[in-house]
This record gives structure tokens, sequence and C-alpha cells, in this order.
């Protein structure tokens, strides 16, 4: 935390609230520009991947100096999501967090890094390795195509109808 400068704390004390950078550079009468230099440079300081995290450090610090507000309660906590290796593997399904995990989102303070990051599954695995490229063409193709022959029998199916009308 000492780390920190002034202006920086200023920023981190809006970010906790969920505020965007452009909200920020409003309240605080800079440029957005500036706002994410000061973000990055505290994520840089405290060894953070994301605004996610910066903010959670954060708020656990202030918590640790007794500087946070009794009545507030942390924002941001842990998600407990689970990564697609450990799903399934407790014994209350996907929807149980582990009682480590309930114990950092009870005090507020984010959970500890394994080391490495978790990287959760967005599209389908066809989608990703070596013909992944291949594959999202021709998914693109294929739904614009589609797109066009529905288009097209609509189009010939209004005409055929405009000539019954008649």
């Amino acid at each position: 935390m000492a780390k920190l400068t002034d202006k920086q704390r200023e920023v981190l004390d809006l970010l906790v609230l969920h505020k965007t950078s452009k909200q920020i550079a409003r309240d605080l009468e800079i440029s957005p520009h500036t706002v994410d230099q000061r973000i990055t440079a505290a994520r840089r300081k405290l060894g953070v991947e994301s605004r996610g995290e910066l903010a959670a450090v954060y708020m656990a610090a202030q918590a640790r100096q007794g500087e946070a507000a009794l009545y507030e309660k942390p924002v941001y906590q842990s998600s407990q999501v689970e990564s697609a290796g450990a799903a399934g593997h407790e014994e209350g399904g996907s929807n149980a967090a582990s009682a480590d995990d309930t114990m950092h989102a009870a005090s507020g303070e984010p959970p500890e890094s394994t080391g490495s990051p978790v990287y959760h599954r967005v599209v389908p695995e066809s989608f990703e390795g070596r013909y992944g490229y291949f594959w999202r063409l021709t998914a693109i193709v294929g739904f614009t195509l589609g797109l066009l022959i529905a288009t097209l029998l609509g189009l010939a199916i209004f005409g055929e109808l405009s000539e019954l009308l008649q």
C-alpha cells in the first residue's frame, strides 16, 4: 500500500465503487487515459492481472489498515467459479465453494493465487488448437450462407404471394 501514490489511491477509491475509467476521469477532472495509466501503474506495483483483482487487493489492504468504513461490504469477492479441471470433483456439485473460498469471501480478502492463471473455455474445443482458424472461418461462412439462403427464400415467398394477390 505504501508503494501507491496519492493520485493512484484517489483513482482506486473510485475504482472499488465499480466506476468506469470515464466516470473516474469525470469525477477527478482528468482524462480517461490518465486514469488508465494510474490503474496500470497500481496493477504493476501490487502485482495483479486485472482491475477486479486490483480492487480486491486494494479493499483488503484498506480493511487491514482500518481505512474502510465498517458498514461497507466488500464489492469484489471470490467468484467461486471452478476451473474446468476441478468441476464436479467436490461433494456438493458445481455450485459448492470450498471452505477456503468461503473464508476469503467472508473476510473480504481476495483468494491467494495458485501461481498459474485458470482459463475458462469460452468457445467450443473445435475452434481452438491447430485447426481452430479453419473451423472458425468455416462456421462464419456457413452462418453467412444460411442467412443468405433464408433471405432469398423469404424474398421468393414474398414475390409469389405478391403475384397471387394481384
